[in-house]
């Protein structure tokens, strides 16, 4: 059995277990010095988005369609679970074999091109290129200190650049993060304007991440944390286009909130007062499908659990062959 988890420094650990929190004679250390640290014990035991929570019935939803589709890709932009040692663990084995029809058929797998043992990291699949990055780094600067955000956004903007120079064969550039720039529900912690500026435009310490989305002309962002959906027009710096055919060649990326398989705080909020540029939002549980038909035309559906898994959003996103970059607003 492996154990793994996260500290705050980058340093060397060990862990000790036993048959009771009083009683832990039993130790493993951790073999490399890093962020994210494992250990193995001596001992024995087409593309779908959204969060999951132990109690939902959201992951049968979603396990049953993934296979129904052949999916070729799950994806979930964070807040997996969050009592899983509950019940001296029975909650985290009802969780996994509430997935199990879903990763039984779809490996999990970490690409080897990140750093900082795979925080962020990119992969290809068919013509997408796709860039995972963590926000985390934002949100806990205060302990990582602005290390880990410099180092992720040098090698963001190199990834870019390689990605740039291969549209003839990835044409699309989608990006998956935690925590969004932008949101319309109530203002709380969770998605606040100083987090969200904070990520989006960095400070005079650090850069944000909107700049090189919108300058390397990423076409697709999904994001996840609050826990609703919600589609954005095409927005860079809030500025935006909300025209009839704002989604084909669009000068600015798209953004989706695809937040609401998360049970965690059912019914969320909205602001009464949406942002200009939010084109769609709703509360009901449910996730993303995403089909990517060609070189040109990607298709999104939102499905809802509550109204028995009715499409509840709609859109496609388009672009002529070799238009390259998205152009800015």
């Amino acid at each position: 059995m492996g154990v793994t988890w996260i500290t705050f420094k980058s340093d060397s650990s060990t862990f000790h277990y036993g048959n009771s929190p009083s009683d832990l004679p039993f130790s493993a250390k951790g073999s490399e010095t890093e962020w994210i640290l494992d250990v193995i014990m001596g001992i024995r035991q087409q593309a779908l988005f959204g969060m999951a929570w132990l109690e939902c019935s959201i992951l049968w939803f979603m396990s049953e369609r993934c296979n129904a589709l052949r999916s070729i890709l799950a994806s979930a932009s964070g807040d997996i679970a969050y009592d899983l040692q509950d019940d001296d663990g029975k909650n985290g084995d009802k969780f996994m074999n509430q997935l199990e029809p879903l990763i039984s058929r779809q490996r999990f797998w970490m690409p080897q091109n990140g750093l900082d043992g795979n925080q962020f990291y990119s992969f290809d699949i068919g013509p997408v290129h796709w860039i995972a990055l963590s926000t985390e780094y934002y949100g806990y600067s205060q302990d990582l200190g602005s290390g880990p955000i410099l180092d992720q956004y040098k090698w963001l903007e190199n990834d870019l650049k390689v990605a740039n120079s291969n549209r003839h064969e990835t044409p699309w550039i989608f990006t998956y993060l935690h925590r969004p720039f932008y949101c319309s529900a109530r203002h709380n912690d969770d998605c606040s304007d100083a987090n969200s500026t904070f990520i989006r435009i960095g400070n005079g310490e650090v850069p944000g991440l909107e700049k090189p989305f919108v300058q390397y002309g990423v076409d697709l962002g999904f994001w996840g944390h609050v826990h609703y959906y919600e589609r954005f027009y095409p927005v860079a710096n809030e500025k935006y286009r909300n025209t009839e055919n704002c989604y084909h060649n669009a000068q600015a990326p798209t953004y989706i909130i695809t937040g609401s398989a998360g049970c965690h705080s059912p019914g969320t909020k909205f602001d009464k007062h949406p942002v200009p540029f939010s084109a769609r939002r709703l509360n009901d549980y449910g996730y993303t499908i995403l089909t990517v038909a060609n070189m040109t035309h990607i298709h999104l559906q939102q499905l809802s659990i509550d109204q028995d898994e009715a499409i509840v959003d709609d859109f496609w996103i388009s672009k002529d062959e070799g238009s390259g970059v998205t152009k800015k607003i």
